[in-house]
This record gives structure tokens, C-alpha cells and sequence, in this order.
């Protein structure tokens, strides 16, 4: 089995608007905005992102009101998708 198979989408069907690179920024062009749509629709969040996502937006659901919010630090190794684990949170 291949990897392609797993997916309901078939990824050798489309190119990566962003070219594998996640980037965190505001002010945003209309291609910009076009390749932030393609990755939120394309996201895949399970296992470590799932669980990474869930305890950050937790955290901060249960600080609303209070005067001060924990801060996140996100680490992992080079190419492990922090920067998208990131823009994901942001949007």
C-alpha cells in the first residue's frame, strides 16, 4: 500500500501551494490567502497535533477572564511542522 492510498484526497492530484513551507504572518496578499485556504482545508490534525492542539486551545479556554494567559513554547526537531502547528492555531 502506498501513502497516497490512505487519504480520501488524492495527493499526486494537487501541488503544495506552499511548497512544504508553513509561514506565520499577518497581512496577507490574495495569494497568500488563497494558499492559507488550501492548507487549513488540507490539514490533517491526529496524533501529535491533535493532542499539541487540544492541550494549547484548552489551556487558554480555561485563562479567559484572567489577567494573564500561560505561555506556549512549541518545539521539535527541524522539518517537524512546528511553524504549521502554529499558523493552524492561528487561524
Amino acid at each position: 500500500m502506498k501513502n497516497r492510498d490512505l487519504y480520501a484526497r488524492d495527493i499526486t492530484q494537487f501541488s503544495l501551494l506552499n511548497n512544504g513551507v508553513a509561514e506565520v504572518r499577518g497581512n496577507l496578499t490574495e495569494a497568500e490567502v488563497k494558499t492559507l485556504r488550501f492548507e487549513l482545508m488540507t490539514f490533517i490534525c491526529e496524533g501529535q497535533y491533535s493532542r499539541g492542539l487540544s492541550l494549547i486551545l484548552d489551556t487558554f479556554l480555561g485563562n479567559l477572564g484572567k489577567p494573564e494567559q500561560p505561555a506556549v513554547w512549541v518545539s521539535g526537531f527541524f522539518g517537524s511542522g512546528k511553524s504549521h502547528l502554529v499558523k493552524m492555531l492561528r487561524y
